[in-house]
C-alpha cells in the first residue's frame, strides 16, 4: 500500500517512527564519537602536578607574568592541578580544558589545563607575546571564566557539553557569553573591554576571525553593560 492511501493517522505514526529512527540514527553517531574520541583523549594526557598553576618548558615569561596576575584572583581554581601549555595551535588561540582520568569519567576528581598559542589565531605573525599585556589579562581571563563554568558540570556532564559547543551554535554563545560574564564577576570588566577592542579593531586580526568573534562573543557594548556583580533571578509570580 502506498503512503498515499494511508489513513492520516496512520501517515503520522511513519513519520513519527521515521524521526525517531533519524534521532536515534544521530545519537548512535555521536555515542560512537564520543567511544572513540574520549577515551583517547584521556589516555594519552599525562596526569597534572598538584602543584598550580604549571607552566611547560619554554612558556614566554611574559604570558607567565600575565595569566599569574589574573590567576590569583581566580581563588576557587587554586585547589586544583592546573597546566599553561605553550604550543602550536591550528584552530583557536587558547584552549581551557579539563583533564579526566578515563576512570574518572562518573566522578568528581578534575584537573584542567589551558592550551596557549604561539600566534594569534587569523593574525598572520602577530605572536601571543606581543600583544600588550591589558588584552593579555582580558583574554586570560577569559578563559578562567570557562573553567569556573566547567565546575557547574560533572566530568559525564563535561562530555555532554563538549558535544553541545561542536554542534550548537546558539550553545556555543551562551557559553563565550558567560565566560566573559564571569570574568567580569572576578574583576576584569576593564581588561575585557580592552581586548574586545584590540581584536576589532586591529588591522592584524583577520575579517574572517573577526566575524566569528562577532558571531559567538560578547559584544564591547555588551561588556560595558554587563553587571559586575551576580544578579539573582526573581521568581515568577502570577497575579
Amino acid at each position: 500500500m502506498s503512503n498515499s492511501c494511508l489513513h492520516p493517522t496512520g501517515m503520522f505514526f511513519v513519520a513519527f517512527y521515521t524521526m525517531q529512527f533519524k534521532h536515534k540514527a544521530l545519537a548512535a553517531a555521536l555515542i560512537l564519537i564520543v567511544l572513540a574520541v574520549f577515551p583517547y583523549l584521556f589516555y594519552t594526557t599525562p596526569p597534572l602536578s598538584t602543584d598550580s598553576p604549571t607552566f611547560s618548558a619554554g612558556t614566554n615569561p611574559k604570558i607567565k607574568t600575565a595569566f599569574l596576575e589574573v590567576w590569583k584572583d581566580y581563588k576557587s581554581l587554586h585547589s586544583y592541578g592546573f597546566e599553561v601549555v605553550q604550543m602550536d595551535l591550528t584552530s583557536s588561540t587558547m584552549e581551557a580544558r579539563p583533564v579526566i582520568d578515563l576512570s574518572q569519567v562518573f566522578g568528581s576528581t578534575r584537573q584542567y589545563r589551558l592550551h596557549v598559542a604561539e600566534k594569534v589565531l587569523g593574525s598572520g605573525n602577530l605572536y601571543l607575546s606581543d600583544l600588550p599585556e591589558e588584552v593579555l589579562r582580558g583574554w586570560f581571563a577569559h578563559e578562567l571564566g570557562h573553567i569556573i563554568d566547567y565546575e557547574n558540570h560533572s566530568n559525564a556532564g563535561m562530555i555532554a557539553y563538549g558535544i553541545r559547543y561542536s554542534l550548537s551554535d546558539e550553545y556555543k554563545r551562551e557559553r563565550e557569553h558567560e565566560a566573559d560574564s564571569i570574568a567580569i564577576r572576578h574583576g576584569f570588566k576593564d581588561e575585557i573591554i580592552v581586548t574586545k577592542k584590540y581584536l576589532m579593531e586591529s588591522d592584524f586580526i583577520s575579517q574572517e576571525y573577526q566575524d566569528q568573534l562577532r558571531k559567538y562573543y560578547m559584544s564591547v557594548q555588551g561588556a560595558e553593560l554587563c553587571p559586575e556583580e551576580r544578579i539573582p533571578v526573581l521568581p515568577k509570580v502570577e497575579l
